[in-house]
C-alpha cells in the first residue's frame, strides 16, 4: 500500500477499554467517532492539505502569543516603557485574514444530500444519550456551522484589530486584552480544540513515499516500528511547514505574517531533536550496532542542535534588526528554510539509509545531495577564494576590494549553510568584521586576518 500511516499512532488510537466505559467515556468516543468521519469526508475531498495548513496557523499563534523568545527579538533595543505592540497586533491582523480563507474553504455546505457536519453530531447525540426519539427537536435545534460561526467572528474580530492598529501606540494590556478575546471564542469550539489537541492525525500525517512506509512495516521490533513511525511523521511535517512558509514567502505581500509560521519550525525541530537523539537513536544503535550506516545517523543527529542554533541564535535575530530592509528580511528567511531543509533530508536519508541501503533517495528528494559532497564544494569556492584575496595583495589594483566582499556575500548565501556551526559562526564573525571596516586601512588588516582563516579552513578534512 503506497500510502501508509505510520504505527497507527497508538497513543491516539487506543480504544477505551470497553468493560468500564462511563457516560463521559462514550460521550467522548462517540465525538471522536464523528470527527473522525469528518477528517475521512475531507480527506476523500483532498482537503488534507488545507486542514494541515489551518491547524499550522492555530498552533503558530498560540506559539507567537506565547514566546518570549520572540519579545526578546522585536524588544531588543527597547525598555518596558518604550514597547509598542503594533507589531504583533499586526500579524495577528493577517494571519486572521488567512485563517478566515482556510475556514471557509474546510467548511461544507448544506444541502439535501449531504447533512452538515454539525446537524450529523446532533442526530448522533440525540439517538445515542436520549431514550426517547424527539423528532421535532432537529426541526428546532439546528446548529449554525462552527466553522461558519467562528468565521463570522474572525471577519469583525479582524476590522476591530484594524481599527486598534490606526492608534500611535499598543500597549501590552490591549494585545493582552484582544488575546484573551480570540481565546475564548477558540475555546469554545469544540471541533477546532479537538483538531488542535490530536498531535497525530492519521489521514493528515500519512506517509506518502512507499519506499519509507516499506521499511517502517519490514521493522520486526515492535518498539522501533513504533519510534520509526513518529520519526518520520515529525520529520516530514516539517518539510511540508517548509514548503508552507516557503509559498507564503512569495505571495504575501507582508513577510512578517510568517512569523508564527517560523516560530512553529521552531518548536517542531526541537521537537524533533529530543525525540530522535533521546528515544530513536538509542534503540537504532542497539539493534543496527552492526551496521556501517549508524555512523552516518549518529553525527546528523547530533549535528541538528547546532544546526537549530544557525537558524534561530544566528539567522532570525537579523531579520529583526533595526537596519533590516524587506530584500534582507527575505534572504534571511531564505537563508532558514535552506538550512531547514537540508538538516531535514539529511535526517531522513540517513536513518532511511541505514535500514535500507538500496532505497532511492533521489525519488524522495529529487534534488538531495550528500552533505560531504556539498561540503567538498564549499571547500573548493574557499580555495578560490582565497587565491583570489591573495591576488589582491600581490597584484595591487587588479582586484578590487568590491569583488572580494562580492564573492564572500555571495558564498553566505550560496554556501555558508554547509559547514559545521563552529566554522558557520566564525565565518559570519569574520564577514561582519570585513563589512565594518569602512576605509581601506581598516579594511586591509581585516582581510589579512580573513585570508588566514578561509586558509586554514579550506585545509580541514570535515
Amino acid at each position: 500500500m503506497a500510502d501508509m500511516e505510520p504505527e497507527k499512532i497508538e497513543v491516539e488510537l487506543q480504544k477505551v477499554d470497553s468493560g468500564a466505559e462511563d457516560s463521559a467515556n462514550s460521550a467522548e468516543r462517540k465525538w471522536e467517532e464523528v470527527f473522525g468521519m469528518w477528517i475521512e469526508k475531507l480527506d476523500q475531498s483532498n482537503m488534507m492539505p488545507n486542514l494541515f495548513e489551518l491547524k499550522l496557523w492555530f498552533e503558530g499563534m498560540e506559539e507567537f502569543n506565547s514566546s518570549s523568545y520572540l519579545e526578546s527579538l522585536v524588544f531588543k533595543t527597547q525598555g518596558p516603557l518604550d514597547r509598542s505592540y503594533d507589531f504583533f497586533l499586526s500579524i495577528f491582523q493577517q494571519v486572521t485574514t488567512r485563517v478566515i480563507v482556510l475556514l471557509k474553504e474546510l467548511d461544507f455546505k448544506k444541502d439535501k444530500f449531504f447533512l452538515n457536519f454539525e446537524e450529523f453530531i446532533v442526530e448522533k447525540l440525540l439517538d445515542g444519550f436520549m431514550g426517547t426519539s424527539y423528532a421535532y427537536l432537529r426541526q428546532v435545534y439546528t446548529p449554525e456551522s462552527w466553522f461558519y460561526s467562528f468565521r463570522i467572528f474572525l471577519q469583525h474580530y479582524r476590522i476591530l484589530m484594524l481599527d486598534l492598529l490606526k492608534s500611535e501606540s499598543i500597549s501590552q494590556k490591549v494585545l493582552n486584552a484582544v488575546k484573551k478575546l480570540y481565546h475564548r471564542e477558540l475555546v469554545n469550539n469544540p471541533m477546532l480544540i479537538t483538531l488542535m489537541k490530536n498531535q497525530f492525525i492519521p489521514r493528515m500525517d500519512r506517509i506518502s513515499f512507499p519506499d519509507i512506509s516499506k521499511i517502517i512495516a519490514g521493522t520486526k521490533d515492535r518498539q522501533l516500528k513504533k519510534e520509526l513511525g513518529i520519526f518520520f511523521v515529525l520529520s516530514f511535517r516539517i518539510t511540508k511547514i517548509i514548503e508552507i512558509i516557503d509559498m507564503h514567502m512569495n505571495k504575501s505581500r507582508s513577510l512578517d505574517m510568517i512569523v508564527p509560521l517560523l516560530l512553529m519550525l521552531k518548536r517542531s525541530m526541537e521537537n524533533l531533536d529530543q525525540f530522535a537523539n533521546r528515544t530513536l537513536l538509542p534503540s537504532l544503535e542497539k539493534v543496527y550496532s552492526d551496521k556501517d550506516g549508524i555512523l552516518d545517523v549518529k553525527p546528523t543527529f547530533y549535528n541538528l542542535v547546532f544546526e537549530i542554533k544557525k537558524i534561530f541564535d544566528g539567522e532570525l535575530p537579523s531579520y529583526f534588526e533595526v537596519e533590516s530592509n524587506k530584500m534582507g528580511k527575505r534572504r534571511t528567511v531564505k537563508n532558514m528554510l535552506v538550512i531547514s531543509r537540508f538538516a531535514m533530508e539529511e535526517m531522513i536519508a540517513s536513518v532511511a539509509l541505514l535500514l535500507n541501503t538500496d532505497i532511492p533517495i533521489r525519488v524522495i528528494f529529487p534534488d538531495y545531495v550528500p552533505r560531504h559532497d556539498l561540503l567538498g564544494e564549499a571547500l573548493k569556492k574557499l580555495k578560490f577564494m582565497y587565491d583570489k584575496i591573495n591576488y589582491y595583495f600581490v597584484r595591487k589594483g587588479n582586484v578590487e576590494s568590491s569583488e572580494i566582499i562580492l564573492d564572500v556575500q555571495l558564498f553566505m548565501e550560496r554556501d555558508l549553510h554547509f559547514l559545521y556551526y563552529a566554522k558557520w559562526n566564525e565565518f559570519k564573525a569574520q564577514y561582519q568584521k570585513l563589512s565594518l571596516a569602512a576605509s581601506p586601512g581598516d579594511f586591509e588588516p581585516v582581510l589579512r586576518e580573513f585570508h588566514t582563516f578561509i586558509g586554514d579552513l579550506g585545509k580541514r578534512k570535515s
